[in-house]
């Protein structure tokens, strides 16, 4: 990466990227906070050159939002998402706190709160992929069935008249 012109090295750079992308539907300066915090916890920066390095890494860190928020998804096979019932549940009574789903999930489906897991962007999650159930120690988080899934996309591809 360059900065002032000169190419430097940047410990940690995706690690302060991701933990930015953790944040990508707030503000862009609580992002461009969080991107600080992160880069200073892992690198030096003197004062006097802490914009000139913001400025490098906001530029890469936007090329990775923008690559993030397209692979979100509006619509699935045609489908527009906020139809398709796919999203994960978190059965409290089963959830001990972990937040390991919280920690796996880079769509930002799952936030923690008062010692659980709850689910605050379903919409988020990806069609047809359940990763983070088997992240769960205690087997917390389910999603629809397979077969579900099939009759609700057969359903609106019907409604849509959206070819297989």
């Amino acid at each position: 990466m360059k900065v002032g012109g000169q190419e430097v090295g940047i410990s940690g750079l995706p690690d302060v990227i991701e933990k930015g992308l953790q944040h990508i539907d707030d503000s862009d300066d609580k992002q461009k906070e969080v991107l600080l915090a992160e880069f200073k916890a892992r690198n030096y920066v003197p004062d006097s050159v802490q914009g000139e390095y913001m400025r490098a890494v906001w530029a890469e860190y936007k090329k990775f939002r923008q690559h993030r928020r397209e692979e979100r998804e509006e619509s699935y096979m045609g489908i527009p998402r906020e139809e398709i019932p796919w999203f994960p549940k978190v059965d409290p009574s089963k959830c001990s706190g972990c937040t390991s789903c919280v920690e796996f999930c880079a769509q930002g489906v799952f936030f923690f709160a008062e010692g659980k897991s709850h689910v605050v962007r379903p919409l988020n999650c990806i069609v047809s992929r359940s990763s983070c159930r088997s992240f769960c120690p205690e087997q917390a988080i389910s999603f629809p069935s397979a077969a579900e899934l099939r009759e609700s996309l057969k359903k609106f591809r019907e409604k849509y008249s959206v070819r297989e």
